[in-house]
């Protein structure tokens, strides 16, 4: 069966269950044209190891890739689409996670101070408005975007 048509059908059986899969299905979606018009039988470990690596270095964009595939080869499998999932047997050792900076309490102080110096113009509420921004993203952790 053709690649694109077992992805159809996964992403119809996830949706049936209440999935949104939305983020899941542009990720099959590159997996498909990544891979070429062919047949599910027809993918190799290779192609599937450089679709899994992408462009970048190693993070934990490789384990979601990983996690969705295995769904789709899961499911696959099951229903007789593919004999076998040409995903690696091994996972990679992931690099550690960043761990967040936090600012001293004299860092935020000079952080806040010198949004003073952000006058546009003759708009004297831009300071203001940044100093209200910093504060607000850092008391509550949230981040823009």
């Amino acid at each position: 069966m053709m690649l694109t048509h077992v992805v159809d059908a996964y992403l119809a059986k996830q949706r049936s269950l209440g999935a949104r899969f939305e983020s899941a299905e542009v990720l099959l979606r590159r997996f498909c044209r990544a891979m070429g018009n062919r047949d599910i039988g027809e993918v190799t470990p290779e192609a599937v190891a450089e679709f899994l690596q992408g462009k970048g270095s190693l993070s934990a964009t490789w384990m979601l890739r990983y996690k969705v595939l295995s769904g789709l080869y899961r499911f696959a499998i099951s229903r007789g689409y593919a004999a076998f999932s040409p995903l690696p047997t091994t996972l990679p050792k992931l690099p550690p996670q960043q761990t967040p900076y936090v600012y001293s309490t004299e860092e935020l102080r000079r952080l806040l101070d010198a949004t003073s110096i952000l006058k546009v113009g003759h708009r004297p509420h831009v300071p203001a408005m940044y100093r209200t921004l910093l504060l607000l993203l850092y008391g509550s952790g949230m981040r823009i975007g």
